[in-house]
């Protein structure tokens, strides 16, 4: 999510971690990305991926909500974004 994607990046964004293991249950998102390697026209169609995530959705994911990182990370004295 809101990262820079270069040219590296396959247009398909995703390949299987071993062979259909988890195809029909994995959930790949992608919200805010920039760069020659974020368009997502052409990735993957496989029904767990997520590329142009709303908001609302990406918002799950973040450090906050995620991993509820606003609750213990400041303790360890690394810097964060919580959010978006």
């Amino acid at each position: 999510m809101e990262s820079e994607l270069d040219g590296s990046i396959n247009k398909a964004g995703w390949e299987p971690w071993s062979g259909g293991f988890a195809l029909k249950t994995l959930y790949y998102g992608e919200y805010g990305n920039t760069g020659s390697g974020a368009g997502t026209s052409g990735r993957v169609n496989w029904p767990g991926v997520h590329p142009q995530m709303s908001i609302d959705e990406a918002s799950k994911f973040t450090v906050a909500n995620f991993i509820s990182g606003n609750s213990w990370l400041p303790a360890t004295g690394v810097d964060y974004n919580g959010g978006l």
